[in-house]
């Protein structure tokens, strides 16, 4: 006979999922390297740059710029100051830093135009398609490093060791689904991007007020629409899900588990942003920038193991819901069936 007055299962707990996941990192300090090989890689290898074409764009941009209103005048030059200031700083080797699945960097959010050494090699890239292809090229290699990262951090959180001899056959097939998940993200947010930049351009014709509460508007939206898509990476890495039904997997548990997922979201990125924010205060030229990228390396490795474990715990966590549930759903209509 079923028990229809079964105790429900423990939920997933935030804290023991981040401990569990720094411990893992603990014992294979080694995944650190990943990050922090990329920003080595971006503080000293030749920068990449697209300076000239920005420094282009920015000047047909003010050959225009007479013809509209004062306002939206004044809104294109600063504009234009914060562009100019960012052209001698992209860095197009930055796209290693591959979304959502890759390596994380700490010099992606810096973006250094010296090292201790000096200064680096700079080459400019002269041609927008060369510059486009060559980023693409780099975002790809970066979804495959990133790959490699993922399923190494998944094995050491989730089973405490790395077995490379069964990471590497199915590298190929989480390249491919990650990079099919950043197509998907692509899509979305640009089409997101267009709508909202045309909204917010053309009420700023009207008021520059009115065309940033669009920019705020859609930020927010931004934001809100990422939150239930962090564990879109997981379901691949963890379930060997496609990168389609990865997404919506990560759409149906976040609603299950909603706040005690906000919670753990919420932790995830008061960590790493908050100590990213530590990290910057390091001058780029100085070697107390390594102290940043170790304790950046470790921070986003680990709190990229405890999702894993908290990805693991919630999936568990519904499965053993859903299977209380038709018991007695099953209970009950057998009950049913014996009265009548």
């Amino acid at each position: 006979m079923i028990n229809n007055t079964r105790r429900l299962p423990d939920p997933p707990n935030v804290i023991k999922a981040i401990r569990s996941g720094f411990d893992a990192i603990t014992n294979h300090i080694g995944l650190v390297g990943f990050p922090v090989c990329l920003d080595v890689l971006l503080w000293f290898a030749p920068h990449l740059r697209i300076k000239g074409q920005i420094e282009r764009l920015l000047s047909e941009m003010n050959s225009v710029s007479s013809l509209l209103s004062a306002d939206f005048q004044e809104m294109i030059q600063v504009s234009q100051g914060i562009w100019t200031e960012a052209a001698g700083r992209i860095n197009l080797l930055a796209a290693l830093r591959s979304y959502p699945v890759g390596v994380f960097s700490l010099m992606t959010s810096i973006l250094p135009v010296e090292h201790p050494l000096g200064k680096p090699l700079f080459v400019e890239i002269q041609r927008p398609q060369t510059a486009l292809l060559i980023a693409a090229g780099f975002f790809v290699i970066g979804v495959g490093l990133g790959g490699l990262y993922f399923g190494a951090v998944r094995q050491a959180a989730l089973y405490d060791l790395i077995k490379w001899r069964n990471l590497i056959p199915q590298w190929p097939r989480f390249t491919a689904q990650s990079l099919l998940l950043s197509g998907i993200f692509l899509v979305f947010f640009l089409g997101l991007l267009i709508l909202g930049s045309c909204a917010a351009t053309g009420l700023a014709l009207i008021s520059i007020t009115m065309g940033q509460a669009v920019v705020l508007l859609f930020g927010v939206m931004a934001f809100w629409l990422i939150f239930p898509l962090f564990f879109s990476p997981h379901g691949i890495f963890i379930k060997n899900l496609t990168a389609g039904r990865s997404l919506l997997n990560s759409l149906q548990l976040t609603n299950l588990t909603f706040f005690r997922t906000g919670f753990f979201i919420m932790i995830a990125l008061l960590v790493t942003q908050g100590l990213t924010m530590l990290w910057q205060v390091s001058p780029e030229d100085s070697w107390l920038m390594v102290i940043s990228i170790l304790g950046h390396g470790f921070v986003s490795t680990g709190m990229l193991a405890a999702s894993f474990v908290y990805y693991q715990d919630m999936n568990r966590w519904v499965n053993e819901l859903r299977t209380i549930r038709k018991a007695e759903l099953a209970f009950g209509d057998k009950n049913g069936n014996h009265n009548s």
